[in-house]
């Protein structure tokens, strides 16, 4: 077993078929047939069940690809690393996060990516918050923006920023989108249009309401932020939100937004990593960037909320 034959297993179970496996490796079909037979003597187990649509992994085959998909990863980040070390950052990083983190940070990280990091390849994708941390765990992401810790030491946690949380409301009729503060009490006993669980915000405001021996009076679910919005604007109820994800429609009028006190009620933005792996070039110089981006979103206003990170601290 080396190199060769485990790029070869993986990419046959990636393919589910060794003829497509073959043309992507550029490899002749009985060759690439006779590395994986080898490769099962070698280890005495079957690897692949063969059918006539294609083959699938047995038990034994999805435990090595998952050793495969791990070693291939190591050794592609090492070559990064060490390609990127005595010049520039090289090699590509990907940055997860959720809809409304990206509404604030994804451009003002993108650009600052793509203007000073030119041989970082850089790709942003959008994921629900509790998915993040299997992400990391995958190796599918490099590093992923969450709001709740996770206490696993498999994962790398920063603190970025502290975020309060909002009464979202239909603007009154005079336009007026800042109303002051609203106790938790208050909020309780209106109709609230909330994300439904296991979502990381209904689980914060659930916990809040909890320990302050409240009721919520939830007449909806809605996961998704900008339907949530949508429904308050049409008069539907309330919500809950920081402050950032309505800034756009604070600023047309079309929302109100009311800091909920007595509690108040916050939530830690957090930027993790998979700690098992050392960081490439790449993705510390990527991090620093967004660490950086965040300071100077909370500082200019641009970002509601208080900065809680170090600075430029690498995970």
């Amino acid at each position: 077993m080396n190199l060769r034959t485990l790029t070869y297993f993986a990419a046959v179970v990636e393919e589910g078929s060794i003829s497509r496996a073959a043309l992507r490796l550029r490899v002749a079909q009985p060759a690439l047939s006779l590395h994986i037979l080898n490769l099962e003597r070698e280890l005495d187990t079957e690897l692949l069940h063969r059918t006539a649509r294609g083959v699938t992994m047995t038990e034994s085959g999805t435990r090595l690809y998952q050793h495969a998909r791990d070693i291939l990863a190591r050794i592609d980040l090492a070559r990064e690393d060490v390609r990127g070390h005595a010049a520039s950052a090289v090699g590509e990083v990907v940055l997860a996060m959720t809809q409304s983190i990206a509404k604030v940070l994804a451009l003002p990280v993108f650009q600052r990516v793509v203007s000073e990091l030119p041989r970082v390849s850089f790709r942003l994708s959008e994921s629900n918050t509790g998915h993040i941390p299997t992400l990391l765990r995958q190796r599918q992401i490099d590093l992923g923006i969450t709001f709740k810790a996770q206490r696993d030491p498999a994962i790398h946690e920063e603190p970025l920023v502290e975020e309060d949380l909002y009464l979202i409301g239909p603007a009154d009729k005079g336009g007026n989108t800042d109303e002051g503060n609203v106790t938790l009490d208050a909020v309780a006993r209106l109709p609230l249009i909330l994300p439904g669980r296991p979502h990381s915000l209904r689980e914060l405001i659930n916990d809040y309401a909890r320990k302050n021996g409240l009721a919520l009076n939830v007449v909806g679910e809605v996961d998704a932020v900008p339907q949530l919005k949508d429904f308050v604007a049409a008069g539907m109820g309330h919500t809950i939100l920081t402050q950032a994800s309505v800034q756009a429609e604070l600023g047309d009028g079309s929302l109100s937004a009311r800091r909920i006190v007595e509690p108040v009620i916050s939530r830690r933005v957090i930027l993790c990593r998979s700690a098992e792996i050392p960081p490439t070039r790449a993705t510390v110089a990527v991090q620093a960037l967004l660490i950086e981006t965040a300071r100077h979103l909370v500082d200019e206003k641009r970002w509601p909320g208080r900065f809680v990170g170090t600075h430029n601290k690498a995970l």
